[in-house]
């Protein structure tokens, strides 16, 4: 995640803060992270010729929040508050969709942007994170959509919530169960100063009810895989996160996950993200992803869509199938 921000405020010609050999601690990537934000969201909201919303803002939206009854109560307040802030706060609004609430973020745009992607996201899992904080239960999305039309510009962001990504919808937003819209609002203005203390930026070592332990074991091995090094076991995982190993296994468990799930799906996913975006070999990406052979890789990767490699790839170019 660290290097992704960093690429992307190298790309923009902004000041790029030092990330250091290691992988940042849990302090260190909140300062990173809450330092390329805010830089990358000062350069999109010049873009679109007006000063960002200020975090007093926030603030007071979450303030206002507070005295709401209901969850849906507290998000049409919350869609009021941004109307007020119109057009430096995004449109907000509730809606239904297939049985399923809907939580939409305009952000009114004028030009979609990689770094206004990562901005917008950023804002998205802050209000995912604040409802779920207001009912004392974590909003857990069905779907998540970002009006940004590359998913890929978003990786490895996207394992935040744990749900679908689509990519180049009206709007950012995400789909969740109706029920938790009558929960009523549990928190009380005494303990907001420590929930709103680094969000949304502190998500490496964040408790479980921030950010899920799968989500960061994601963020993980995503990390490993982008930067080409060997994927860390389970146990090194543990170590990581400073659990016992049977420990981590249970979590991941409650979380309707397990190591070998993840660790597939992380796969899966940089895999088809380098067949979309990079002209590397077949080889070449293997290698990356630590197979022992362009042959192993192969057979996962025809396991996992039922393509290979070289006809999905055609596929994502728009041109047919073809040959292997």
């Amino acid at each position: 995640m660290v290097q992704r921000l960093l690429d992307e405020l190298k790309r923009q010609g902004l000041e790029v803060p030092a990330a250091g050999t290691e992988p940042p601690r849990p302090a260190q990537f909140t300062a990173l992270y809450r330092a390329a934000i805010e830089r990358l969201e000062a350069l999109v909201a010049k873009g679109n010729g007006h000063p960002p919303m200020r975090k007093q803002e926030v603030d007071l939206l979450c303030r206002c929040v507070l005295s709401c009854q209901t969850l849906r109560q507290a998000i049409c307040r919350a869609a009021d508050f941004c109307a007020m802030l119109y057009p430096r706060a995004g449109v907000l609004s509730l809606g239904q969709r297939a049985g399923q609430a809907v939580f939409h973020m305009d952000s009114r745009r004028r030009v979609q942007s990689s770094a206004a992607c990562l901005v917008d996201l950023t804002g998205l899992f802050f209000y995912l994170l604040l409802f779920g904080w207001l009912v004392g239960q974590p909003i857990r999305p069905s779907r998540v959509c970002l009006a940004h039309p590359r998913r890929e510009d978003a990786l490895p962001f996207l394992g935040w919530f744990h749900a679908p990504v689509m990519a180049g919808c009206p709007a950012y937003g995400f789909e969740f169960d109706p029920a938790l819209l009558e929960r009523p609002v549990v928190r009380q203005p005494a303990e907001l100063d420590a929930f709103l203390h680094d969000l949304p930026y502190r998500l490496v070592g964040a408790p479980v009810e921030v950010v899920s332990l799968s989500q960061q074991v994601r963020g993980t091995l995503h990390a490993a895989l982008v930067h080409g090094t060997r994927l860390p076991t389970l146990g090194e995982l543990a170590v990581r996160f400073e659990v016992s190993e049977p420990t981590l296994r249970r979590r991941l468990a409650a979380d309707g996950s397990s190591y070998r799930q993840l660790r597939e799906h992380s796969l899966q996913e940089y895999a088809e993200q380098c067949l979309r975006t990079t002209g590397w070999t077949v080889g070449r990406i293997a290698e990356q992803l630590g197979f022992a052979s362009e042959e192993a890789f192969r057979r996962a990767f025809q396991r996992w869509t039922g393509l290979a490699p070289t006809q999905f790839r055609r596929a994502s170019a728009g041109k047919p199938p073809g040959l292997r």
